[in-house]
């Protein structure tokens, strides 16, 4: 990593950065919620395929663990575990009142995150704070922010090999695959819950940074601390075919009084499916414009992770070979 302070330049920050100061408002729970999406998002291949869609912002491991705040929800499935507790719930995206603050926050913040990224070499994970009202304004309880650049794995086996020695999620590879698909990359991540990383560290990082910031002599308004981190939380993988593709995310899901969340837009169609003896939320966009066609999220109780796997927009899978995919990786 370059140096510790930065003058920005950048056209797009700035203006975010000169907009009218919003009202104080948290809405951290649901943008987080929309920046799962753009994490899967993200995941997926595109029509011109770039290296950079595998980085995962460390923030999207946190909306598997939260609760739907800011947005009005509908049409929703659940999963419930022996004891009656939902576990697993999924809701059909609806803007309402915060829908616009919850946009200008992610513009501002994504300007800051890509420009911390682009500073950064695989493997590198770094803490940053923003000294800015204006965008502080929109997120009161999260001022600390990390991003991650991950080593991009060409081979399962390297992969395999990290996510080993991180103590990652359990990874669930496919036994089956349609004819052509092949490994393509995969990503381990850190922990947003343990370590330097976790959300507890970022919180008493926070006078730390605003020292820095108000004794700072220059006119940056960003500030970056290096962490180091040997505990995984998420990790996925992309398998392809052309330009096909199939998305397998796992994240570990530490026991929480709360369900894990999964956001479709409308149009989605949505109904619980049970493949090997697991019940699972199953999502196909018929009518909706999505990152996916199908798309199946559960959760292991027991391991303590959560799993998403779903294909690309023009997919030329069927449900039944996409099931059969999912299938395959619990036997």
């Amino acid at each position: 990593m370059r140096k510790a302070k930065v003058t920005l330049h950048d056209e797009t920050i700035k203006e975010f950065v000169i907009q009218e100061e919003p009202d104080t408002l948290d809405v951290r729970l649901s943008v987080m919620n929309r920046v799962r999406e753009i994490h899967e998002r993200s995941s997926g291949k595109k029509t011109v395929r770039r290296k950079t869609g595998a980085v995962v912002l460390i923030a999207s491991l946190i909306i598997v663990l939260a609760s739907l705040t800011g947005l009005a929800a509908s049409r929703y499935v659940q999963i419930l575990n022996p004891n009656g507790e939902v576990i697993v719930e999924t809701k059909e995206i609806r803007e309402d009142a915060f829908t616009s603050h919850a946009k200008t926050y992610h513009e501002m913040s994504s300007a800051y995150k890509e420009h911390v990224l682009g500073m950064l070499k695989p493997g590198e994970l770094v803490a940053y704070y923003v000294h800015d009202d204006t965008l502080n304004a929109y997120d009161t309880g999260n001022k600390v922010q990390t991003v991650y650049k991950p080593l991009e794995h060409s081979s399962y086996e390297a992969f395999e090999k990290q996510l080993e020695m991180t103590n990652g999620p359990l990874f669930l590879k496919p036994q089956y695959l349609p004819e052509g698909y092949s490994f393509e990359s995969g990503n381990v991540f850190p922990s947003v819950m343990e370590g330097e990383g976790s959300l507890e560290n970022l919180k008493r990082l926070e006078p730390e940074f605003i020292h820095m910031a108000e004794t700072s002599t220059s006119e940056s308004k960003l500030f970056i601390k290096p962490l180091s981190w040997n505990t995984a939380g998420s990790a996925n993988v992309r398998y392809a075919h052309g330009e096909d593709t199939i998305n397998i995310n796992a994240y570990v899901r530490k026991r929480h009084p709360s369900s894990v969340v999964s956001m479709h837009p409308e149009g989605v169609l949505v109904e619980k499916l049970t493949v090997s003896g697991q019940e699972m939320v199953y999502m196909e966009a018929e009518a909706a414009e999505t990152h996916y066609k199908h798309k199946l999220d559960w959760l292991d109780e027991e391991a303590e992770v959560f799993y998403s796997i779903y294909d690309n927009q023009s997919s030329t899978l069927s449900k039944s070979e996409f099931v059969r995919i999912v299938e395959s990786m619990l036997k």
